[in-house]
């Protein structure tokens, strides 16, 4: 994942790390900017044999609880990333409803633009989405489209099912099911 975020914001936010978490599906990365999340790459099979250095945030741990099952809320102060970030007003009203949706549940695109106070761009959500950099933490996951069907996710649309399956959400030939 990519983010906009400039070398000046960064300073003033405070020191830049990553992080490694560990899971069955195997490592993933956070970038933080003092205890800001910035960034994550949702995990998988290490790149290398040497063992990875694991994190110690509690971002890094809610992480790897929330991989190994466990109904994780990411306490994410959505004001500040999106102040790192440089979001629109729009975009912001986007990931803070975002942020409200809870584990194990789904919201449409439209329904989401309704929430955040946008009813009619409902497809501009959809493009606010595709420039998450906090995937799982801002849960992108669950959002999809009216129909039940489950839209995009990145560059592998393969990782939505799988979140929404570890979430409890029942998914059939690529639609949410009751």
């Amino acid at each position: 994942m990519r983010t906009s975020t400039r070398p000046d914001e960064l300073a003033r936010l405070g020191r830049l790390t990553e992080e490694t978490y560990t899971c069955e599906l195997g490592v993933g990365h956070l970038l933080l900017a003092g205890d800001l999340p910035l960034s994550l790459e949702l995990p998988a099979p290490p790149r290398s044999t040497s063992p990875a250095s694991r994190g110690t945030s509690d971002w890094t741990r809610a992480l790897e609880r929330y991989f190994g099952g466990e109904p994780v809320t990411f306490a994410l102060d959505v004001d500040a990333y999106g102040e790192a970030h440089g979001f629109t007003a729009f975009e912001l009203a986007v990931y803070r409803a975002l942020a409200a949706v809870p584990y194990g549940r789904v919201v449409s695109y439209r329904d989401l633009a309704v929430a955040a106070g946008y009813p009619s761009a409902y497809r501009a959500v959809g493009s606010a989405m595709a420039r998450n950099a906090l995937p799982v933490i801002l849960p992108c996951h669950r959002v999809i489209k009216n129909d039940g069907r489950l839209g995009f996710y990145g560059d592998d649309p393969a990782w939505k099912e799988r979140l929404l399956a570890l979430e409890g959400v029942r998914v059939v030939e690529g639609r949410v099911t009751p």
